[in-house]
């Protein structure tokens, strides 16, 4: 399992900064964070559900979770809430200044969660794709700064994303990612 420390560890080696003379551990960070960021906007993008979970809300009025992306589905006893225009009349959910609005209690809020941000010694909990996308994120951030021609990192980028997004929306085709580079998930 890959920690924070060994993908930061990894950039450097590829940006020739072993020494930490150029870049401090925290903007390497940041850049990871980026990636992180924009993992999650490319998986919402092609409507990939993932990282999903729930939360059970006894009231009528639940406030947003701080880690919520996208609502996935709201259900009450095994049958689905629909999401209603705040102006409707009909049955449904709205979300009206940072709460859920739920038309009964005791309902199973289902949302996409945002991608936990990892410390510094922390393992990272993610498919070794995703790893390899914030590690080619980075290193292609880092780059950029100092000012380097980066083409082969970002087409490496832009066939890994592909590549994340075809394995998302096709459940069959895990096998592709999991042969990605020899890494296994």
């Amino acid at each position: 399992m890959t920690n924070m420390q060994n993908l930061i560890d990894r950039i450097r080696i590829k940006i020739n900064d072993q020494t930490a003379f150029e870049f401090q551990d925290d903007e390497l960070v940041s850049y990871i964070y980026e990636g992180l960021s924009m993992l999650e906007i490319l998986l919402l993008s092609n409507n990939v559900q993932f990282n999903i979970t729930y939360l059970l809300s006894a009231a009528s009025i639940c406030p947003v979770p701080e880690d919520m992306l996208k609502i996935y589905k709201i259900t009450n006893h095994k049958n689905e809430i629909p999401l209603k225009d705040i102006t409707d009349l009909s049955y449904g959910y709205y979300i009206l200044n940072n709460n859920i609005i739920l038309p009964c209690t005791n309902a199973e809020i289902y949302y996409i969660k945002e991608f936990e941000r990892y410390g510094i010694k922390d393992n990272i909990n993610l498919p070794a794709a995703y790893i390899e996308y914030l590690y080619n994120n980075a290193v292609i951030r880092a780059l950029s700064r100092l000012e380097f021609n980066m083409e082969n990192e970002k087409n490496e980028l832009m066939q890994l994303s592909s590549l994340i997004i075809k394995t998302a929306l096709n459940n069959n085709s895990i096998y592709q990612l999991k042969r990605y580079n020899g890494y296994y998930l």
